[in-house]
């Protein structure tokens, strides 16, 4: 793989190759000195640099790729009404959201991400991603209450939730930087509030947390009853 004049590298530095002999070869480093090395050792270093290089490389990428995605990334509370204290409201079961009727302010795009939020429980309790374009419907195939032959919805993925909203995370618990006022005010169900990064990031990783804790739970009575 080696040729004289090329350039490679080991864990001293980079080196120009001078000349091949058999199973050795005569390098020159960038300050100067020259170096017999085994051509099979420098080799398995040349590679294993090449493939630290392309770790970092795709490393690099994958945190631009989200960079930019977080750059078109909307953020929004979504408020819901949920009189009973449990996960059958219209929607969740069906993974729809309602895009309510005459709304200006909603998500725009696959990939937007919502925090729900539930009116009677006064608690966050669910993260979510949208993940394909709106779509029309009847609201009524999704069990929604409302006076309308058709209704708006996007499609969308459950990427955390509570067991029930009354376990999520109460409003006054946490200080939301972009809606300061968030719980104060009088709030509408079916409603997006808009919000930043930071603030979804903080709801969603300890709504996270209160789910991997819930599952611990469960598998750690799953092997109770196991062992029973």
């Amino acid at each position: 793989m080696f040729e004289v004049n090329g350039v490679y590298a080991n864990r001293r530095g980079k080196y120009t190759v001078l000349e091949l002999k058999g199973d050795k070869m005569r390098v020159r480093y960038d300050d100067g000195s020259d170096a017999e090395l085994r051509v099979e050792m420098q080799e398995r270093i040349w590679q294993n640099i090449a493939a630290e290089e392309e770790a970092k490389e795709a490393v690099r990428r994958a945190r631009e790729a989200k960079r930019r995605l977080s750059q078109n990334t909307s953020y929004f509370i979504k408020v819901i009404s949920i009189p009973a204290d449990d996960m059958t409201f219209p929607g969740w079961q069906e993974r729809v959201v309602l895009i309510p009727e005459g709304t200006t302010l909603f998500p725009q795009s696959s990939g937007d991400r919502l925090i729900y939020y539930s009116l009677e429980a006064h608690a966050f309790f669910a993260v979510v991603t949208i993940t394909g374009p709106i779509f029309v419907a009847n609201p009524k195939k999704y069990t929604f209450a409302i006076n309308q032959a058709e209704g708006e919805f996007y499609p969308v993925d459950i990427d955390a939730s509570a067991p029930k909203p009354s376990l999520g995370i109460y409003y006054d618990s946490i200080e939301l930087e972009s809606q300061p006022n968030f719980g104060k005010t009088s709030l509408t169900a079916e409603t997006f509030i808009q919000i930043n990064e930071d603030d979804f990031e903080l709801l969603a990783e300890a709504l996270t947390e209160i789910s991997e804790d819930d599952e611990l739970l469960d598998e750690d009575e799953i092997e109770e009853d196991e062992d029973e």
